[in-house]
């Protein structure tokens, strides 16, 4: 009963602060897929983007993956 109402508390405190920011509007498409990926890697030979930091977050969630399978495997005895 306690870890009920924990998790509804939490998800009450998780929609509160989603609902109670100002989210400005915007044109979404005034941004082309170009820009984007110029913004985010970097262009030429330019290394100005964040192609560093997510293939690190890539390589943190496969091993994230791999961990939990592994833990989620059944041993047979």
């Amino acid at each position: 009963m306690l870890k009920a109402l924990a998790v509804l508390a939490l998800a009450l405190l998780f929609v509160g602060t989603i609902l109670s920011v100002d989210w400005p509007d915007g044109d979404i498409d005034s941004i082309s897929n170009k820009d984007l990926g110029g913004a985010l890697f970097g262009e030429g030979s330019v290394d100005s983007g964040y192609s560093l930091i997510v293939v690190l977050i890539g390589l943190l969630l496969l091993v994230a993956l791999l961990g939990g399978v592994f833990l989620a495997k059944e041993e047979k005895e």
